[in-house]
């Protein structure tokens, strides 16, 4: 295939000119379970039409005009969802000269991330929440899935519309509020009363516009940890459901991984940054071997955010930036070298996600659900081709890029095109 960033995408093999259909065949799938028998995946109006047998699949390939796609030897697995992505930036801990670079689209490609939620964090003055939408809207004509979380570490919440239940319900991308920061010296100490207002506002903002609805917490290093959580639910009257939270960096220190195994035993999710990989496999290796349940755990890279580190006095000592091809790292660590199956670690990006954001065209490879399909090599879990949206946007040889994106490999997307 051409690798030319000005050429048009090539057509698959067998494919006719005009083909509105795609077939993948011959990979083993995960739907994220493994399927026993051999499917194929049928691609149309970005949906998966239908899990074909071998003959369906022939007998199809030679009744119409259909793209089909020669995966054998490779495994079929649903797109990754991030949930925690500063895709705007973020950072300015050290000035604004140290504001990290935006999410960019090839970027995020190559690391298998089909959905992204865009968060905002410690800058929330140049960061807007206007810039946030935009962003979303941008990556999402770019043809990935994207949403966002409105609001950032202080509190009050910024928002686009004036108030969190009107960003839920008029701004489609909106899911919830976060991340709002918890026990760090770069959020305003929220109270276990201001965090339970807003909880409750999120949660009748998700009830009225049936979306997610959920407070997404940014953990810090503080000693108070999920007990200010704790605080707020009962501030709250005991009604509001535990999984009205949503805190994410809970594999920072033993306290959080400690705490964590109590709040999930209680019925509530969290999120564990992936990257150190070793710290996010050390808390689920401990939550798996305390028997907890792990349907309610997800994982995220926290893209583009800044990585500072602070002394004990509070100066900062070392900055740098988070990588969205953790989520890939983090999986081959894991499957490849922490012994756990492949079928164990996908929902934590994939089905979990989905659910928990309450997105249910996501996260499986199901009839109906959106075509968002990874194809890996199943020694080193490299990703060889990506399906977002029904549409082909990655291959060995190219990668979709951004409207402005340029370089070797890179297909940037025209004007109008899908």
């Amino acid at each position: 295939m051409a690798t030319d960033a000005a050429a048009p995408a090539p057509a698959l093999e067998g494919s006719e000119e005009g083909a509105a259909l795609c077939l993948i065949t011959g990979a083993q799938l995960f739907t994220p379970q493994p399927c026993g028998e051999e499917r194929a995946i049928l691609i149309g109006g970005g949906k998966i039409l239908g899990l074909l047998s071998p003959e369906q699949a022939a007998d199809l390939a030679a009744a119409l005009p259909v793209q089909q796609l020669d995966a054998s030897g490779l495994l079929a697995v649903p797109g990754f969802i991030d949930l925690h992505v500063h895709v705007c930036g973020g950072g300015g801990e050290a000035g604004p000269a140290s504001r990290t670079p935006e999410a960019v689209l090839s970027q995020l490609l190559r690391a298998g991330i089909t959905t992204v939620v865009g968060v905002t964090g410690t800058d929330s003055v140049s960061r807007s929440q206007e810039n946030l939408v935009a962003k979303v809207q941008g990556l999402a004509a770019d043809g990935i899935t994207a949403l966002h979380w409105c609001g950032a570490y202080r509190l009050p919440p910024a928002t686009a519309t004036g108030s969190v239940q009107r960003d839920l319900c008029l701004l489609e991308s909106c899911v919830g509020v976060g991340e709002v920061a918890v026990s760090d010296h770069r959020g305003s100490a929220p109270s276990p009363e201001e965090l339970a207002r807003l909880a409750l506002d999120a949660r009748v903002g998700g009830m009225l516009s049936e979306k997610a609805g959920l407070v997404h917490c940014h953990m810090g290093p503080g000693a108070a940890g999920l007990q200010l959580l704790r605080a707020a639910l009962a501030a709250a009257g005991g009604d509001m459901p535990i999984a009205t939270f949503h805190p994410t960096h809970m594999g920072r220190s033993e306290r959080l991984v400690q705490q964590g195994e109590g709040w999930l035993c209680d019925g509530g999710s969290l999120d564990v940054t992936c990257s150190p990989p070793e710290e996010c496999k050390a808390a689920l290796n401990r939550w798996r071997a305390a028997g907890v349940p792990l349907n309610s755990v997800t994982v995220s890279t926290d893209a583009y955010g800044s990585l500072p580190v602070f002394d004990e006095r509070g100066k900062l000592v070392q900055y740098d930036v988070a990588d969205p091809g953790e989520m890939l790292r983090f999986l081959r660590a894991t499957v490849l070298g922490g012994g756990w199956p492949l079928e164990r670690v996908l929902p934590l990006m994939t089905s979990n996600p989905a659910r928990i954001l309450k997105l249910p065209g996501k996260g499986r490879l199901a009839v109906g659900c959106d075509a968002d399909v990874l194809l890996l090599e199943p020694a080193t879990l490299e990703l060889r081709y990506a399906f977002a949206r029904g549409q082909l946007v990655l291959t060995p040889e190219w990668v979709r890029g951004g409207m402005f994106e340029r370089g070797p490999g890179i297909r940037p997307r025209r004007p109008g095109a899908r």
